[in-house]
């Protein structure tokens, strides 16, 4: 197992990760002010929040098939560290579901909307971590599974793709099957030149794994149903915790807690999918056979058993990590199946203890034994401070400043588009660009003067060939006017000749939520 790690880890795979993303010009521009980040009252959309939490639940029978026919509140009892809970809210699988068309809805990820809260899936193809033979059978075991389909997907799919450098988006969210066959056969993989080193590359290759899920769940947020991540790939090395000092120890579990968080808010679960044929196992999640087991759990935190791997990532979310399967495009076509057949619980825990160490146990029990109930194993109580900057008192300013540069670093050098704001720009004058951010997802902060909205705004352009150019940064902050709805700010600069695309992100800093914006015709 992979023993040493650097701080770049523990910091949340921040120094790392933003020299690979290539931004490696000065970022003078970006400040943060520390009398800023210690105010409260921020409101987040995090999912566990206000003493509430939500849980995305798939019910299978003993042999892992899914269960269609209708089951009802009383079917289901949940339990958090011993104690069972009341359910507040239920809603079957069927309130999450979008009757079809027969044609296609989802074109892009602005068309989103469109489907409500209905779930979308995120297949992502892992050649950072993947030996290059597994690469080309996950490729085609997944236009398999597509070829199977119907040519218009029952849900909208987005094609990700994690390189030596990069973490990118190959198609924009669609319901087009041919759409994502051709993107995938024409694709060329990369030779995974960090996937044999031990040293420095299997850290960069962890720190890499942690940004890009750390992505995938800041450009979803604004997406309100559920996310089906199926990772196709070996994921990172595993860290002995064991071998670690305690110092070390607290800061990887921080990077990996903060990361498993963010999932969570961004209600992503994972599938993760080892492409290497070794027999036939899957692994699953524990589920307990009765009500007694489930309440005798002894509520037992991720880190426990000394060590963190990539496929602690799945059951933590509520997914499942399969393993040493032949039958690829039959398992990526299981991810996506229980993507559409869940059911949502909604529960305040009995507990009103806010030990930020101490971990939540979450177990789902069927009252018919037959039944199996698949969900997230629990959270940390710590979630609000850890998704908004205005309450990561603890955190020292230099990883405030470091957690800002990788999320708008991460947002610039990718083709991946953020909706956890409303984001639109427009040119006003040579030097000047407008740039309005809409009311839904802002965290309005309180002044005396009234509210006002604190941002991080950035500029990145790139030329015909998708290299970037140069990039701009600057905090901002709005006043709230009665006759506004959003905010709006500027930034001043000037493109050179050559300019082919040009992109806008803006960062919350109440509450960390993004939104991205791409120009071409200026």
């Amino acid at each position: 197992m992979f023993k040493s790690i650097p701080s770049a880890i523990a910091a949340a795979s921040i120094c790392v990760v933003s020299s690979l993303l290539c931004m490696n010009q000065s970022w003078a521009q970006v400040s943060v002010q520390e009398n800023s980040l210690a105010k409260s009252g921020a409101q987040t959309d995090f999912h566990i929040t206000s003493r509430l939490v939500v849980l995305d639940v798939v019910v299978t029978d003993r042999k892992g098939n899914v269960v269609d026919r209708p089951l009802i509140r009383e079917d289901f009892t949940v339990v958090e560290n011993k104690q069972i809970q009341t359910i507040r809210n239920f809603e079957p699988p069927s309130a999450h579901s979008r009757h079809s068309t027969g044609s296609v809805i989802v074109h892009s990820a602005a068309d989103l909307a469109k489907i409500g809260d209905s779930p979308v899936t995120i297949l992502v193809l892992d050649e950072l971590n993947s030996r290059f033979e597994d690469m080309s059978y996950s490729r085609q075991m997944m236009v398999k599974y597509l070829q199977s389909q119907p040519p218009v997907l029952k849900q909208p799919a987005v094609l990700m793709v994690a390189t030596n450098a990069t973490f990118q988006q190959l198609q924009d969210y669609t319901q087009d099957r041919d759409a994502l066959i051709a993107i995938i056969k024409n694709h060329m993989p990369e030779f995974p030149r960090k996937l044999g080193n031990t040293g420095p590359g299997a850290v960069e290759r962890v720190a890499q794994t942690l940004a890009a899920l750390q992505q995938l769940a800041e450009a979803s947020m604004g997406t309100p149903g559920r996310k089906s991540v199926i990772w196709v790939g070996n994921g990172f090395p595993s860290v002995d915790l064991v071998a670690l000092d305690s110092a070390e120890v607290e800061k990887v579990e921080a990077a990996f807690r903060r990361i498993t968080i963010r999932l969570l808010a961004a209600r992503i679960t994972m599938y993760t999918i080892n492409p290497t044929p070794n027999g036939n196992a899957t692994v699953s999640m524990e589920t307990p056979d009765g009500l007694a087991s489930a309440i005798d759990a002894a509520g037992e935190s991720p880190f426990d058993k000394g060590a963190v791997s990539f496929a602690d990532l799945a059951p933590l979310t509520g997914g499942i990590a399969y393993s040493g399967r032949n039958d690829l495009s039959h398992i990526i076509g299981d991810g996506i199946d229980k993507g559409l057949n869940y059911y949502t619980i909604t529960y305040t825990p009995t507990s009103a203890s806010e030990d930020q160490a101490a971990y939540r146990n979450i177990r789902v029990v069927m009252n018919d034994p037959n039944l199996v109930a698949t969900t997230s194993r629990g959270y940390f109580p710590e979630t609000d401070a850890d998704l908004n900057p205005v309450l990561e008192k603890a955190m020292k300013e230099k990883q405030i400043v470091a957690n800002l540069k990788l999320d708008i670093s991460a947002a610039l050098t990718t083709t991946i588009f953020y909706n956890g704001l409303e984001v639109s720009a427009v040119r006003s004058t040579p030097g000047t660009f407008l740039i309005h951010v809409g009311a839904k997802g802002i965290g309005w902060l309180d002044s005396s003067a009234g509210q006002h909205e604190e941002a991080t705004v950035a500029a990145a352009w790139y030329d015909s060939r998708g290299k970037l150019i140069s990039h701009v940064a600057a905090e901002e902050i709005f006043e709230r006017r009665l006759d506004s709805e959003g905010a709006a700010f500027s930034l001043h600069f000037s493109l050179p000749i050559g300019v082919a695309r040009l992109r806008f992100v803006v960062r919350d800093a109440s509450n960390g939520r993004m939104g991205t914006f791409d120009m071409t015709k200026f």
